[in-house]
């Protein structure tokens, strides 16, 4: 027999309630908290973040007036994606609470949160019974995300799922093998004529002839970060002034000395991991410029970004050029994001710190 839950909303006087299991150092193993240490400090979480938060839900049990956990919707960057959480009383592990918690999450989500198309859950590789949970609720498994996430003073890989808008409330493995194999990596042509160096100002005239190219496509959707290139050399100049040089980690592409393109390293939220992304003149794609391009950028991360041990790029699944310019450079693609950005498809690639990248 299923187990029966409704979710509401939580007001201040479940406040004894959820202490119970906000306290507990075993709840918070996986969670983003530490073990809640007073109801003084519970009852300011709860008035300043539950209270005005998007979608937090408190879980109920059929004929209980108290709260045994809750699950909640944070928001992305993305507003068609949402991330799920919850949390169940140590009590109730096991008992099919938490599965029937996720199932009604999703069948209410979609209804209430304007232009969500994708939820996505993201649980530690470590933790097996959470993976059940959101796979018995129906969410699919796309893939591990190598050192991605920041934890407790440790980088942690994480399990990629994902739910969208008229996906089946059904356990889903399909595809687990494929999504998580290895590319096969391919020898760019010229890389040993690429290198990568600052910019400066004077490098405003030889961007013109590329960065005006309107068929201009930046091949990794990090580029969306704020390196975009405009044609008028007045506005790349202000371009360089502004955004260029102050960036935390830009390089230009040089090809026989010449510069035809710009590659990026920008941190994330987590420390441990940031998003590579290259543009490219058109003249040069297809040549394995961008391959050396990505490679080098990423060896150098390493060494110049204090913390960084993951270096990702998320790539539109329709961009096959892109997808073979980071498995050429040695990134591993780890999992296809469905509807993960204005509701398309998302190939998730990495390079670690511990990977052997390919050598020219």
């Amino acid at each position: 027999m299923a187990t029966e839950v409704t979710l509401r909303r939580f007001n201040l006087s479940d406040v004894d309630a959820m202490m119970a299991w906000t306290s507990d150092p075993e709840v918070a193993t996986f969670c983003r908290w530490e073990p809640c240490a007073s109801t003084e400090a519970l009852l300011a979480h709860i008035r300043d973040t539950v209270l005005p938060h998007q979608w937090f839900r408190a879980i109920y049990l059929a004929g209980d007036g108290r709260p045994v956990g809750a699950v909640s919707l944070e928001p992305t960057a993305d507003r068609c994606r949402g991330e799920l959480g919850y949390v169940v009383a140590r009590a109730h592990w096991g008992r099919g609470v938490a599965t029937a918690a996720v199932r009604c999450a999703l069948a209410a989500v979609f209804g209430e949160v304007a232009g969500l198309a994708r939820v996505e859950a993201l649980v530690d590789v470590d933790n097996p019974a959470s993976q059940r949970v959101v796979e018995k609720a129906g969410f699919r498994r796309e893939g591990v995300l190598r050192r991605h996430y920041w934890h407790k003073g440790r980088v942690r890989d994480l399990v990629m799922y994902g739910f969208v808008s008229g996906d089946p409330f059904r356990p889903s493995h399909e595809g687990r093998e494929s999504m998580e194999q290895e590319a096969t990596a391919r020898t760019p042509e010229r890389a040993d004529e690429v290198t990568i160096g600052l910019f400066d100002l004077a490098d405003a005239d030889a961007m013109t002839a590329w960065a005006a190219d309107p068929v201009l496509v930046p091949p990794t959707a990090s580029m969306a970060s704020g390196v975009y290139f405009s044609p008028s050399r007045g506005a790349l100049l202000a371009f360089l002034r502004g955004t260029v040089l102050p960036h935390t980690w830009v390089r230009a592409v040089c090809l026989g000395g010449a510069i035809v393109g710009a590659v990026t390293v920008s941190p994330t939220e987590d420390r441990c991991r940031a998003e590579v992304g290259v543009a490219l003149a058109r003249a040069h794609q297809g040549r394995g410029v961008a391959a050396a391009a990505l490679r080098r950028a990423a060896t150098a991360a390493f060494g110049d970004l204090e913390g960084v041990e993951r270096v990702e790029a998320l790539v539109d699944a329709d961009d096959a050029a892109s997808r073979r310019a980071l498995e050429d450079a040695g990134f591993r693609r780890e999992a296809v994001l469905r509807s993960h950005r204005a509701a398309g498809d998302v190939v998730v690639y990495s390079l670690i710190s511990t990977d052997d990248p390919l050598h020219d």
